[in-house]
Parts: C-alpha cells; structure tokens; sequence
C-alpha cells in the first residue's frame, strides 16, 4: 500500500512510561502479525487493505533502555535532568538523577498544566518546562499531524482499565460522546475491564495523548492500562508468560485480550462510520494536501496561571490514482471543542501542486462524506499505471 493512499490510520504506541515494557511487546507482536498474516488471514487482510497501520513499541527510548537494562529498573519518566538540556548518558544512568525526567504523558500540548500534573521537577507526573517541550512528544505530535489518525491505543500498564477522554476535571463531556464511549466498551468487553472517562474511572490527568488526539483531530484515543495482579517488582512489568496470556487472553488472562482489543480498534478506525470520507476528481497521478491550521489550548497552569494558546497544523498528502477519482478517509473537519459539548465549525483546505494553485475548502462531519472537485490542477508526472 502506498503511505499517500488516502486510507484512515490505526495508531498503536507503546512504552511512554519506562518501566512499562509488556506495552513495547504488544505493538511489536500485533504488527509482526499483521506482517506474517496479511494474505492468509482474512480478518486481518481486510483491515490492511482498508487501513493503515502505524505501530511505535517504544515512545520513551531512553527511559525505557535505563529501565530495561536494569539500571533503573523502575524508572517512569525519560532522562531529562536539567530543563532544556540534552542530558548525557552518565546524567541518564546517575542513581542521583532517578527521580528526574519528564513524564512524556503529561507533555501533550492540549491542557498542559492542568490537574494530575506537577511543575516538582521530581514527581512521577512532572509535565516539563512547557508543551511538546521533550523530543519524544514533539514526535508523536509531528507523526500524528501528518496521518489521518482515526483511532489510537496509547499501551499502559497496570491498573485494569480501559480508558478514554475525559482525562481531567477542566475537560467538557466529548462532543463525540456516544460515539466515542460506544467504542470504549466494545474494547473494555475484549479486556473485561471497566471502560470510561480517567476522571469517572481512575484519577485525573492533563497533558495525555487522549487529549491532543482527540481535541486536535477528533480522533478516537484510549488507554489500556493491561497485565494487572502483580505487586513489588512485577507490579508494570510481569513475568514475560503473563504477557503472551494478556496479548492472546489465555490461562492467566483468560478472556481478556489485547489482540482482540487492538482488531476492533482496527476495525473501528477503516469504519467510515466512525471518521468521514472525502471523494472527487483529479487529473490522475496528482498530488493533494488537505490541511487545516488552529490552536490548542493548555490549562490554566495549576488552576490560576495562564492559558496558552498553540498553534497547531495538520496536513497529510495523497496522490490521485490513475482513473482520476479519488476516496480519502480523514477525521471530522468540525473538530470538537476544548470548552463545551460542542463541535468547531471548521473545514480542510485542499490544495494541489507545489504552489497550492487550486484550493477547495470542505467542511464534513464524523460519519458523512463530501465532494471535492479539483479537475483545475495540473496533471501529475506521466507515469504509467
């Protein structure tokens, strides 16, 4: 499949917690799977011929490679010591500098600041010294801002639940409501845990990447919090035969798959149901861009400091197929609010050739479709189908 091809994205990430590791072995084994069975199984065919999948086991590489070598064998955050500052490997494996490091999941850009996160440089939910400030996030956001990401699985550890937006108290009820928890309980009937909002379900957090995926770009975000009923030691990281039991729900998971999980967040993201679909016409072989600019706001920092608006950008290309047609799966142009149980009447500008020289604006909801003509745009290279 070519990366420009117009189809909706399933996201899988894994390890932004350090000490998490069944999360990096899940999205490695889900994705080799898809490998190996593309062609073979049907079921995952399907999905791969209607979707795109993107897997990243290890958000947090440096904190995970200090937890996995057993250096800091419970580290959580990543290796910043001192704001700013690249730190270095003896920085990074100083037991002095154990309680330093950002949490990546409290670094997303929507709601920065806001309840369940911390300025102490030492708590275990220390957001950083600003938005997107830690490479690791200001990478998620590059990679999500140029796919059309319809539903995403942020892999956590280990507290049994399955997770969805609201993650703080400052948050309104999702515009999407229905839609998106309809799609949480599926999810939480293939893990038999409890699904729903962070705030009614487990405690409050800001900054997640619930956050800036769903209020960004309406995508349908979660997180599973999988391989429960350990203590001490194994509490994040049990012996590796209780992670084969969660993936394929078995013996000590019976029942309770993150495999099935991930299929029918899969299923639910090549679902035009669930995203919307723009269709038109093109001179074939042409390059499209649709984009849209906005902002998203942070919290106010700790309850009494500033909001900050960020700008924001998502633009993803596709190239037209030799009939000069095209079908492109994006996420809702009204994207929801960050303020009321409401949508923001917005719309993708489409545009073509190096110089934008045709542009077509489109406004379309979750589960509708709309038409683009953009027959004025010069033809692409003269290559054979």
């Amino acid at each position: 499949m070519h990366a420009d091809a117009g189809k909706p994205v399933f996201l899988n990430t894994g390890v932004h917690h350090a000490r998490e590791w069944p999360t990096a072995e899940f999205v490695l084994e889900f994705a080799w799977e898809a490998l190996q069975r593309d062609g073979s199984d049907p079921r995952i065919t399907s999905l791969l011929e209607r979707g795109k999948l993107i897997s990243v086991p290890v958000v947090n590489p440096d904190g995970y490679d200090i937890s996995r070598s057993l250096i800091q064998e419970q580290k959580r955050k990543n290796c910043r010591v001192n704001p700013g500052e690249i730190p270095t490997e003896a920085e990074c494996t100083d037991p002095a500098n154990f309680s330093f490091g950002v949490d990546p999941n409290r670094n997303y850009g929507a709601f920065w600041g806001g309840p369940g996160s911390s300025a102490d440089r030492t708590a275990s939910n220390h957001r950083g010294e600003a938005p997107w400030s830690e490479p690791e996030i200001r990478n998620m956001r590059a990679l999500s801002a140029a796919n059309q990401v319809t539903v995403a699985i942020n892999n956590h550890t280990p507290d049994e639940r399955l997770l969805r937006a609201p993650s703080s108290s400052n948050e309104p009820i999702p515009a999407d409501v229905v839609v998106y928890d309809a799609l949480a309980q599926l999810l939480g009937a293939d893990l038999q845990f409890p699904a729903g909002p962070w705030t009614e379900i487990y405690y409050e957090a800001s900054g997640t990447a619930e956050q800036t995926a769903y209020y960004g770009a309406g995508t349908l975000a979660f997180t599973p919090e999988l391989t429960p009923g350990f203590g001490g030691a194994d509490r994040f990281h049990p012996p590796y035969e209780y992670v084969v039991d969660q993936y394929l729900g078995t013996d000590f998971y019976e029942g309770s798959s993150i495999r099935a999980a991930y299929l029918t967040a899969f299923g639910a993201a090549v679902d035009p149901a669930r995203h919307s679909v723009i269709r038109g016409k093109a001179p074939r072989r042409t390059r499209l861009t649709i984009s849209k600019r906005f902002t998203l706001d942070t919290s106010a920092v700790d309850g009494t400091g500033p909001v900050t608006s960020l700008p924001h950008e998502l633009r993803t290309t596709m190239t037209v197929p030799w009939s000069g047609r095209f079908t492109w799966h994006v996420n809702p142009s009204l994207r929801p609010s960050q303020y009321a149980s409401a949508h923001l009447a917005e719309s993708w500008t489409i545009t073509c050739g190096r110089g934008g020289n045709r542009a077509v604006q489109v406004t379309v909801a979750r589960g509708g479709s709309a038409y683009a003509d953009m027959s004025g745009c010069p033809r692409g290279p003269k290559v054979e189908p």
